[in-house]
């Protein structure tokens, strides 16, 4: 037993001494991910949503959010916590290949997508696919981008 812990001692020693220093992770200098929008969600001023072969649209009225064309009012509260999630949606990478592609990612056609106007900025546009192989993330594409 004895002879056991001197050898475990022993390669330990080994492997710090010869084992060149390792730098600590540093996650400011390998942080890849990045907002897949910038804008405030005070900036949107409609909403366009298709999800599971369901549509809404709505629109920002003084009175609040409004679903579109009848005018029914809509909880903006949920509207305004869903605009601030989607602007905290990080892009994790990129998919290497075209948009022939998109078929294999459920993204032509999308699986859902959702379309804002943004005062100041144009429309902007998430489609959403296929989950990844390990469940983790979605594939998506923003703007129509490749």
């Amino acid at each position: 037993m004895v002879v056991l812990g001197l050898l475990a001692f022993l390669l330990g020693g080994y492997t710090y001494v010869t084992i060149p220093e390792r730098k600590a992770f540093n996650t400011a200098e390998k942080k890849t991910e990045r907002p897949i929008f910038e804008f405030s969600p005070d900036q949107v001023t409609q909403i366009d949503i298709m999800l599971n072969g369901q549509h809404l649209v709505g629109q920002r009225s003084a009175e609040g959010w409004k679903r579109m064309p009848d005018g029914e009012l809509l909880p903006s509260a949920a509207i305004d916590d869903f605009l601030i999630n989607i602007t905290q949606i990080v892009n994790l990478g990129e998919v290497e290949g075209g948009t022939e592609q998109l078929s294999e990612y459920g993204l032509k056609p999308p699986l859902s997508q959702i379309s804002l106007k943004v005062e100041g900025e144009g429309t902007r546009t998430l489609a959403l696919g296929k989950h990844n192989p390990v469940n983790t993330s979605l594939y998506a594409q923003i703007n129509e981008s490749p």
